[in-house]
């Protein structure tokens, strides 16, 4: 009998080498499986790193607009705070992210705001997640070749492309990179010796704390650890209850101060952000249909697209309730096969239920209650059983004669040419958000949040034709929507319809007092309708809402500036300048220097405004004025040159350098 059948039939301890068996092939030794699976992770994905950003599904908002990830200087707010702090002080969720945060800030130091950097970096850890995957299914199912199949199956899984192309979806790659370590050092926490078990010990607790600062689900490790101690594990009947629970205590406690950090620091641990009115029945049975959908895209990933219109289920004898009803007795006849006859494999299956189990709950999953990315986790358990499945049937069709492999090698090269001809024709989806927003709506053409989103790209494109339609296509779907009234607002403030925005804005902020954008908005209408009170009112209730939105200090210092107010602008551009350096606080502070007749600091403000931007003519002109000003000649026509040279019509820059040369 082989290794493989011994390792899937015997659940009590393995001799070392058959639970590090090679499967019987050569291939299966050495580096080559690693070398493998790195081809099988990297290269269908190589596409994404043509892709821009997902500007209106949060990158925009989580890198490029986030003081958090452009300086090291909020690292505090960034360990302590909701992950969307830096845009509303008071917190309207409290999605704690810290690793996510802190991998964007590290991104954005090496690669600056370059999609191409952020791309490259989920790119590879989706290749860490598949070797950790493959080390830690060898160590569970006791067979390298099985561990081989459910990794690579996890490569290639098409279901995988939402997470793996779109950048603010890092959160799943660190969750299951950190769940997997953490588990594959729980495998090994039955170390002979105390330092051993002291060391895996460490480098659990280690990499559980990364994965609960990663994403709530690493909660659930905490109950398969139980589970896998007291039902999996092949000492559990030599070992007492204070062994047992000496190997998984640890992570109960990090668990349960994590939850009391949570509290402590955020005043709960979640808020109820999605569909709050579903009584506790139609949540249940609602899960039960999300399952059954999600059980059917990991089977058969054909339709996967950025957005899923999401109906209650409210009957028992609703299909899709139905259907979920039949994946979960599926599920369990599977299990109840494999507990009989491969019981390591069997874990695949609590693994998939138990990981699923936080995102089938409406009332907590906000606008997308479905999801692609939700099933990254969740796929390693399915992987583990269909891992072994396909490593069994390669050793079944091994035992009869050879002319039996060739249907089944056959078969996997087909499997294997669908998932990478999916993941391929996948990928353009997400090059840019018009596209994305496109096609997830010819799936779905009366879904308002989706003819929102696209209002939003083709602004961000300047088609304010195009954004306009789509904002009142919105309106007409969903008319008290406060995102589309905002956008309108800005639309008609921008083209100088200043009676047709105002109405907008206001209706919006009665709406969402809590929407720093409207405030600031409204004030700029106020401000170019030469109502400075309003205003100032509204800029600085913006300020109220975020704080650390540097931009809203800024129009209030010009506000400021522009009424005289000296002192009160200097000190808006000075706290702009706290929250994030920034060229328009750099020059408005050197134009309020020079006006205070302070030479000095007006200098060091233009130098560093031209440090961050070079062709800042602005900058470089009154540079140059104050050059003048303090006699140094030569350098002056140095700056007005180089400020001619960016702006060569400026009349009043030729002017200067001709009163210098003449």
């Amino acid at each position: 009998m082989s290794n493989y059948s011994e390792g899937a039939k015997i659940p009590q301890a393995m001799a070392p080498d058959a639970r590090h068996s090679q499967g019987g092939s050569p291939f299966l030794s050495g580096a080559w499986p690693l070398a493998f699976l790195l081809l099988l992770a990297l290269l269908p994905y190589a596409g994404i790193l043509h892709n821009d950003f997902a500007y209106i599904y949060d990158d925009k908002a989580q890198i490029l607009d986030n003081p958090y990830v452009h300086t090291f200087g909020h690292l505090r707010e960034a360990l302590t705070t909701p992950v969307w702090s830096f845009a509303d002080a008071h917190g309207t969720t409290n999605y704690y992210r810290p690793v996510m945060t802190l991998g964007f800030l590290l991104c954005y130091q090496i690669f600056g705001p370059l999609a191409f950097g952020f791309h490259l970096a989920s790119l590879l850890l989706h290749a860490a997640v598949v070797l950790t995957l493959y080390l830690f299914a060898e160590r569970l199912l006791r067979h390298r070749g099985a561990a081989l199949a459910a990794a690579g199956l996890f490569a290639l899984h098409p279901v995988h492309v939402e997470s793996v192309a779109w950048i603010s979806a890092v959160t799943d790659l660190e969750l299951t990179f950190f769940y997997l370590l953490t588990f594959w050092c729980f495998l090994q926490v039955d170390q002979p010796t105390f330092y051993g078990r002291l060391r895996m010990q460490g480098c659990m607790a280690i990499c559980f704390l990364l994965a609960l600062l990663s994403k709530e689900q690493a909660l659930t490790l905490a109950v398969l650890a139980v589970i896998y101690e007291h039902f999996y594990r092949a000492d559990r009947n030599e070992t007492t209850w204070a062994q047992k629970i000496g190997r998984y205590g640890v992570l109960w406690m990090l668990l349960l101060g994590y939850v009391l950090m949570r509290v402590r620091l955020m005043g709960s641990f979640a808020h109820a952000m999605g569909w709050v009115h579903l009584t506790l029945f139609e949540t249940f049975l609602s899960a039960l249909a999300l399952l059954g959908q999600y059980i059917f895209k990991l089977i058969w990933p054909a339709y996967l697209s950025a957005f899923y219109v999401f109906h209650a289920s409210t009957h028992l004898t609703s299909a899709p309730v139905l259907k979920g009803l039949g994946a979960l007795a599926i599920c369990a006849a599977v299990f109840g096969v494999l507990w009989k006859k491969a019981r390591p494999a069997s874990f695949g299956i609590l693994w998939l239920l138990c990981t699923l189990a936080p995102v089938l709950n409406a009332r907590l999953m906000g606008s997308y209650v479905l999801a692609d990315r939700y099933l990254y986790l969740p796929t390693v358990g399915f992987c583990l059983v269909a891992g072994w499945a396909i490593a069994g049937l390669w050793q079944a069709a091994s035992k009869r004669q050879a002319v039996w492999r060739w249907p089944v090698a056959f078969s996997g090269c087909i499997i294997v040419a669908l998932c990478v001809f999916r993941i391929v024709t996948r990928i353009p989806d997400w090059q840019d958000d018009v596209t994305l927003i496109s096609r997830a709506l010819a799936a779905e053409p009366d879904e308002f949040v989706l003819h929102d989103a696209l209002g939003d790209a083709y602004w961000m494109r300047g088609e304010e034709a195009l954004a306009e339609h789509e904002w009142k296509e919105t309106l007409r779907l969903k008319p008290d929507f406060v995102r589309p009234i905002d956008a309108l607002g800005a639309l008609y403030a921008k083209e100088g319809r200043y009676d047709e925005a105002r109405p907008y804005l206001e209706h919006a902020i009665q709406l969402s007092t809590r929407d720093a954008d409207s405030h600031l908005n409204l004030g700029a209408v106020y401000a170019e309708t030469h109502q400075m009170d309003r205003a100032e009112e509204q800029f600085r209730i913006a300020i109220s809402i975020a704080p650390l939105n540097f931009a809203a200090h800024n129009v209030l210092g010009k506000l400021y500036l522009d009424s005289g107010r000296l002192k009160e602008a200097e000190d808006q551009f000075r706290q702009s300048l706290q929250v994030e350096p920034n060229l328009a606080a750099y020059d408005h502070l050197g134009y309020i220097y020079a006006q205070m007749g302070d030479q000095g600091r007006a200098e060091e403000a233009f130098k560093a405004s031209l440090a961050m931007n070079g062709a800042d003519s602005h900058a470089h002109y009154h540079l140059g004025l104050i050059y003048a000003a303090t006699g140094r000649k030569a350098q002056a026509v140095v700056e007005l040159q180089a400020a001619l040279d960016i702006d060569p019509n400026n009349a009043e820059i030729r002017s200067a350098l001709n009163g210098l040369r003449h």
